[in-house]
């Protein structure tokens, strides 16, 4: 009996353990549902402030162009504002604009298509944009009027260059020249060891000159100035076309002291540092391309000048009508003063004769508008 209960107590407890163990254990996984690719994002367009100017330009007024807590802004409102408030300031540009077209039109002046891409490229490598539409979407400013701002500029720009004439003379003024540069340490505090330290590396340089080596390649391993070109190459220490007066004193009188092919056979010291100075070409022995690009570089520097004046002549010779303009008062007419009568066509040469007094005057007579005596009293 007792063997009896203590197998059904064994019995119950191995069921009890199996009933907890299938508690306990997990639950077999379900297989997951396959996860469906997410749906690729179409990326926004690029926004295009011209493209979006010119397609609510062809919507109605009524489109609606800006919101503020729900109140709209319509086309319309945008294009009345426009008008009213800055109507004046617009025409005035645009008439700036015509004007310097008809001046160089009648000078023989006009734009090529590739002279306008070229422009058209200066100015979107200036800007530091991508493309002429990062352009105007950095500044705002729809195509046409970053066109009509070119073509002005480039206007300008080639009647002011051919209104510039450079003589033989003023060539002759120019010259062409590289440098090699050694800074004074920056880091160095004692004046004279930073003039030590610049004047020893650049005696290095020049001793490697008087042993032939090549000005321009010494230029690029050693000079210390900013030698890069447009087109981020080193140019050897080219200068360029320069004239008196374009470099400080010292620089100035060591580089017009020598002659073409010539360098300075001791280093100029300036307050930049220490010069090695070469002089490649004499503007009054400058012929073909590199006459050429002495008159250009000679309009350069005058065409900031040539260009105010040419815009003012161009004003002043421009006849312009603008209806936005409170007209001009109109000059009071003259005034017209009585004459004197007319003179006599001869003068007499002659004063009339004087006549002769009378010499035997009748002194009873009584003087002339005078009173009568009063008559006698009576008798006695």
């Amino acid at each position: 009996m007792r063997n009896r209960t203590l197998v059904v107590v064994l019995a119950m407890l191995i069921c009890l353990a199996f009933s907890m163990m299938a508690v306990a254990a997990p639950a077999k996984p379900k297989k997951a549902a396959p996860v469906k690719a997410a749906a690729k994002v179409a990326k926004p367009a690029a926004f295009n402030y011209a493209a979006l100017l010119d397609k609510l330009w062809a919507s109605p007024d009524s489109t609606v162009v800006a919101t503020v807590d729900g109140a709209a802004i319509t086309k319309g409102e945008l294009v009345r504002a426009s008008w009213f408030w800055s109507a004046s300031t617009t025409l005035e540009e645009l008439i700036g604009y015509k004007m310097i077209v008809q001046a160089a039109k009648k000078q023989g002046v006009t734009l090529s298509a590739a002279e306008l891409k070229a422009k058209e490229a200066e100015a979107v490598k200036q800007s530091q944009s991508k493309s002429i539409e990062d352009l105007c979407n950095k500044f705002k400013v729809s195509h046409d009027r970053f066109l009509l701002t070119i073509r002005r500029s480039a206007l300008v720009d080639k009647a002011a260059k051919k209104a510039i004439k450079v003589t033989d003379a003023e060539l002759a003024e120019y010259i062409k020249g590289r440098h090699i540069l050694i800074r004074f340490p920056g880091n160095e505090t004692d004046l004279t060891k930073r003039d030590a330290a610049a004047k020893t590396k650049i005696d290095e340089v020049l001793a490697k000159l008087k042993a032939g080596e090549d000005f321009a390649k010494l230029a690029d391993e050693y000079t210390q100035d900013n030698n890069i070109g447009p087109d981020g190459k080193k140019k050897g220490g080219e200068l360029g076309w320069f004239t008196h007066g374009t470099m400080v004193e010292a620089f100035d009188k060591a580089a017009y002291a020598l002659k073409a092919g010539e360098f300075t056979t001791e280093p100029v010291k300036t307050e930049y540092g220490y010069h090695l100075i070469k002089i490649d070409v004499l503007g009054k022995d400058a012929k073909g391309e590199q006459k050429e690009e002495a008159i250009q570089a000679i309009q350069e520097k005058r065409l900031q000048t040539e260009m105010q004046s040419w815009y003012t002549k161009a004003q002043a010779g421009s006849k312009i009508v603008n209806k936005l303009a409170e007209p001009a008062p109109k000059e009071p007419a003259p005034v017209m003063r009585p004459q004197p009568p007319p003179r006599p066509a001869v003068r007499p040469t002659t004063p009339p004769p004087t006549p002769a007094p009378d010499t035997n005057p009748d002194t009873t007579a009584p003087a002339p508008d005078t009173t009568p005596p009063p008559p006698p009293g009576p008798s006695n």
